[in-house]
């Protein structure tokens, strides 16, 4: 496992092909949606979702360092049930709360694609409860292909060895990166006293939660990228 990790890394930033989430969408419209099983690390639990355009928005969720957790709340992608009430409960860092709807966009009058409508239920519901609630459809997709490709690795690479401590690996990692700075992640990796494996792991936890950064944005995640301490 360790090594499959590792190579696939290292091989990153060559070997792996950027996929188009809205031509994987299109392909995929006249079909039975897609049912994702997904180990969430920023929530800590196995989750459910049905549809392309439903998973690729929780991985950008999954990315966004400024959110804390979220909840899906009353099936918000009707895995189990056909209920217009469901949302995403998106907590962010600072304790503020908004929703989020998630549906594939439809289309205006003049023929052009628009954000998918927020039943009036759950409209109410959100102005009783003092929070906003947004739709969110495929066009918010548009750009984002790169960004998604690495939260999908870096998600996999933290479920991976969610079973194993990770005290020691932690503890090198940010005495290195206080110490430096700036470093590579083969340099992180290098450490003789870390696991390897765990130690990537870390490194995606750290990204996750804003206390290093590279670009994830326009560049694949791999052994050459630089990691930057966020200083608080």
């Amino acid at each position: 496992m360790v090594k499959a990790v590792l190579e696939r890394v290292s091989s990153s930033a060559h070997a792996r092909e950027t996929f188009t989430p809205l031509s994987v969408i299109r392909k995929r419209a006249a079909k039975v949606s897609n049912l994702w099983i997904f180990d969430s690390p920023k929530n800590n639990r196995r989750l459910t979702v049905s549809g392309d355009v439903p998973f690729m928005h929780l991985m950008l969720l999954e990315g966004d360092t400024g959110v804390a957790g979220y909840e899906l709340v009353d099936d918000p992608f009707k895995v189990a049930s056909n209920s217009d009430a469901g949302y995403v409960r998106v907590r962010s860092r600072d304790g503020a709360e908004h929703w989020i709807v998630i549906a594939r966009s439809g289309r205006s009058s003049s023929g052009k694609e628009s954000d998918p409508s927020i039943p009036e239920g759950l409209r109410e519901k959100a102005s009783s409860a003092g929070v906003e609630v947004h739709a969110r459809s495929e066009l918010e997709l548009l750009g984002k292909e790169v960004f998604l490709d690495n939260w999908l690795m870096l998600c996999a690479i933290m479920t991976r060895v969610k079973a194993y401590p990770t005290y020691r690996e932690t503890e090198l990692f940010l005495a290195l990166m206080s110490r430096h700075g700036a470093l590579r992640v083969q340099d992180v990796l290098a450490d003789a006293r870390a696991d390897r494996s765990i130690m990537l792991a870390v490194v995606a936890r750290a990204l996750q939660e804003g206390t290093v950064h590279t670009d994830l944005t326009r560049r694949l995640f791999g052994t050459h990228s630089q990691l930057d301490r966020v200083r608080s």
